[in-house]
């Protein structure tokens, strides 16, 4: 008992350092492309939150802010036509902003990358917390929680990104409280899975796939078991407690009319449609072929959580389909059953969840964009899926040896996997596995985020000197100044993508919203040469073209 108590404090330690460490290295991040929109949505819903209130100084600074946004960033879309996106971290975060006076651009967006770090953390460790209780593990819980941390992608996102990496948080808190609530059967706990159901939905309409799943798993044990009373009684409890806090905490459904009720789900898919650079041809959005999103995947995931995945998939697959075949009308309890305990019982809920996805995406018209990060949150799935494929290889060998080549082999994978982490550093959002090769990653859309922008633009700084930049991609490179500090505003002209013949500089990240190959419009003139062209591992970031003289 005494080493496992020892056992279980690793993962603290871990928490410390690995905390420690990204305190340090925050600031290196760059600004997101949608950050000032988020911070807008934010202002928005607490301007109107604070209508119905009394709080005179609050409203009048608020509104400062809110004019201040306008004039900064005039280019953004209309929070009415975006109404419906979720308040939980946007409105906390302008009450801050406006309450503690932070006037510094840079400081505010720190503020709001530091609170993103902090509770993606947050959720790691009730990752590892699910499974330490699933699989009563507690290397096989490290294991997890380091590449949940750790896998580029996503540890390259964790710094700025306040709507992906904040639904991937809170889906993997809703997961928690649904197996607290699935080994205990206790009314509270069923409450506050309702909680993080609602606030799932709110952060990300797909969220509503957890309280779905939920829904399903119930209607099963009612076919398998006697308790239908009592299922009842657990469908009652949730619905009303699912509702209520939906309705509290997301001001989007107050002003709701009956048509708009009747459609509720028109407005997420209403969608741009650019045109995306995919595997080297130009498609639009909604007309990209059914591969986008798993070959997104599978390129820029470490290779061996891949295959870790789909075995674990695979394993937990085939047993819900034997005992799918295997079901009597006699109900015997546990004999043959989709699951024979609760822990079998919450992979089937995980397994639903996937294939719900799965469905959607197959069976929908989504317009995708940038890569994979509008479905960070399978993150969970996967790392869950490779714990799972772990923990079942080790039991089913129940040989001290096979446990000792376990480890011997995913130490060095876990090693080679945070040396990735570092390489690519301040852009593991850009990482590529080593299944792709340098010109095959010339055919993808890469710095989709557009976190360049900071680090240009230091490249470009000179003191005491006026400079213009244009721009030759679709990232407005004008909204990167809020981290950079004021006095070096001034030094900076900014032209835009339609003079730039009359820029000393020409950035471009080679994100493009229109097929280059017949729209010219970010072309770069022929009086510019290339005075950086910056890379990692072969993964081209961005590059700056200046004048000849």
């Amino acid at each position: 008992m005494h080493v496992v108590s020892k056992k279980n404090n690793i993962i603290y330690i871990l928490l410390f350092i690995i905390t420690l460490i990204s305190i340090l290295v925050f600031k290196d991040y760059g600004i997101g492309i949608e950050e000032h929109f988020q911070r807008k949505s934010g202002f928005y819903w607490l301007e109107h939150l604070l209508s119905f209130t009394d709080f005179e100084y609050l409203k009048s600074e608020v509104n400062l802010r809110v004019d201040e946004i306008n004039k900064f960033t005039p280019n953004l879309f209309p929070i009415e036509k975006f109404s419906y996106y979720g308040i939980l971290f946007d409105l906390p975060l302008a009450f801050i902003e406006t309450y503690f006076d932070i006037s510094e651009p840079a400081d505010y967006f720190h503020l709001r990358h530091l609170v993103i770090l902090f509770f993606f953390l947050l959720s790691s460790f009730f990752f590892y917390k699910i499974i330490n209780l699933r699989f009563n593990s507690v290397n096989l819980s490290i294991f997890g929680f380091l590449i949940f941390v750790y896998t580029p992608r996503i540890y390259g996102n964790i710094f700025f990104d306040n709507k992906d990496i904040f639904f991937l948080s809170i889906f993997t808190i809703n997961i928690y409280y649904y197996f607290k609530f699935n080994n205990s059967n206790k009314y509270l706990d069923l409450v506050i899975f309702s909680l993080f159901c609602a606030f799932s939905t709110s952060s990300r309409i797909i969220g509503i796939l957890i309280p779905l799943s939920f829904l399903l798993v119930l209607l099963f044990s009612s076919l398998s078991t006697e308790q239908t009373k009592n299922h009842l009684k657990i469908f009652s409890i949730f619905i009303i407690s699912y509702f209520f806090f939906l309705f509290i905490h997301w001001p989007y459904l107050w002003s709701l009319d009956l048509n708009q009720w009747l459609n509720f789900f028109t407005p997420f898919f209403q969608y741009m449609n650019p045109t995306v650079f995919f595997n080297g041809e130009f498609y639009q959005s909604k007309y990209l072929p059914i591969s986008y999103l798993p070959l997104f995947i599978f390129i820029t995931t470490p290779v061996y959580i891949i295959l870790f995945f789909i075995l674990g998939l695979f394993t937990q697959f085939r047993r819900f389909f034997l005992r799918f075949i295997k079901i009597k009308e006699t109900k015997e309890i546990y004999t043959n059953d989709l699951w024979r305990s609760s822990n079998e019982k919450f992979d089937l809920f995980i397994l639903l969840n996937f294939l719900l996805v799965v469905f959607i995406y197959m069976s929908s018209n989504l317009a995708l964009l940038s890569g994979w990060r509008h479905f960070y949150f399978l993150h969970f799935i996967f790392i869950y899926f490779a714990c799972f494929f772990v923990f079942f290889f080790i039991r089913r060998f129940r040989k001290k040896k096979i446990k000792l080549y376990v480890s011997f082999l995913i130490i060095p994978l876990i090693i080679l996997h945070i040396i990735d982490v570092f390489k690519y550093h301040p852009f593991q959002s850009s990482y590529f596995n080593n299944l792709i090769s340098v010109e095959m990653k010339r055919k993808f859309e890469i710095d989709t985020q557009s976190l360049s922008r900071v680090h240009a633009l230091k490249n470009i700084y000179q003191k005491n000197e006026k400079i213009s930049i244009a721009t030759a991609s679709w990232t407005p490179i004008e909204d990167a100044r809020s981290l950079l500090p004021k006095k070096m505003w001034e030094n900076f002209i900014f032209l835009g993508t339609a003079n730039k013949e009359k820029a000393d500089y020409i950035y471009t990240n080679y994100y493009y919203e229109v097929n280059t190959n017949y729209n010219k419009k970010y072309e770069i003139p022929k009086n510019f040469s290339m005075y950086k062209n910056f890379s990692i591992d072969g993964t081209r970031i961005y590059s700056i073209f200046k004048k000849d003289k």
